[in-house]
């Protein structure tokens, strides 16, 4: 059974709101090599966080977030996977080791069934199968409408942020051309 170890990259790429600590830095109560100095007493926005790399057993050793460079979340109301990723080493999840995976995880974007995101601080960059497409910071009460535009012969990646069911950003990516 895996363990977080000597890991805790979750003590520096979440928000944690109770602790009004922003993503991207140490929480203070981070004990170095010792991980949470207030851990059974942590507040419970930590409590609840669920590391996918100790949640799916099929990622080895390597997807470590102290190893990778970041860690997985899911949002499964939403849909989401979610990577957030060490501002000191903002490309990791870029490397071939994982990047070959994010990309077929993104594929569920095709079903409409879900997307990948992956957050450096409030940076946030959606992942497709053809292409990222950064949108910037991306705030808590943002929402994110992820898919496609499609015509007859062609498809085209579209991400749109709304705020109180408003289109107040839209992104486009390249046009795909498809069989008829």
């Amino acid at each position: 059974m895996k363990s977080c170890g000597p890991c805790n990259l979750c003590c520096k790429v979440l928000h944690v709101e109770s602790l009004t600590k922003p993503p991207g830095r140490w929480c203070r109560h981070t004990a170095a090599g010792a991980g949470c100095g207030i851990h059974g007493a942590h507040p419970t926005d930590c409590r609840a966080f669920a590391c996918g790399w100790l949640q799916w057993p099929e990622l080895g050793e390597a997807w470590r977030p102290s190893t990778a460079g970041f860690l997985i979340r899911s949002e499964p109301s939403q849909g989401r996977i979610c990577i957030d990723v060490d501002s000191d080493r903002p490309n990791a999840w870029r490397a071939a080791a994982y990047y070959g995976t994010i990309k077929g995880w993104s594929a569920q974007v095709r079903e409409r069934i879900g997307c990948v995101l992956v957050y450096v601080g409030a940076q946030c960059t959606v992942v497709f199968p053809e292409e990222d497409i950064d949108i910037g910071d991306l705030a808590g009460d943002d929402e994110l409408v992820v898919g496609y535009l499609k015509g007859r012969t062609w498809r085209r990646p579209l991400v749109r942020r709304l705020l109180r069911g408003e289109i107040a950003d839209e992104w486009r990516g390249a046009r795909i051309e498809e069989g008829v």
